[in-house]
């Protein structure tokens, strides 16, 4: 019997991390164009690392909402 090793994920697509944001796919397309937000780019593929993802948040919630 084999045992199934859970894999942790490193990378959200961009509509994975929209869904998880709560924003559509084209709004975390602007959100990933701007400077300070952790994107990576492989070949033609956004990905944003989970781990990065999840601090800006809470930087983002830390910061709160402006004008």
């Amino acid at each position: 019997m084999e045992t199934a090793v859970k894999r942790e994920k490193l990378t959200y697509s961009v509509p994975e991390a929209a869904e998880l944001l709560g924003v559509s796919p084209a709004q975390m397309y602007i959100l990933v164009k701007q400077t300070g937000f952790p994107v990576l780019m492989i070949g033609r593929r956004l990905l944003i690392p989970c781990q990065k993802f999840k601090e800006w948040v809470d930087n983002q919630a830390a910061i709160g909402w402006q004008k």
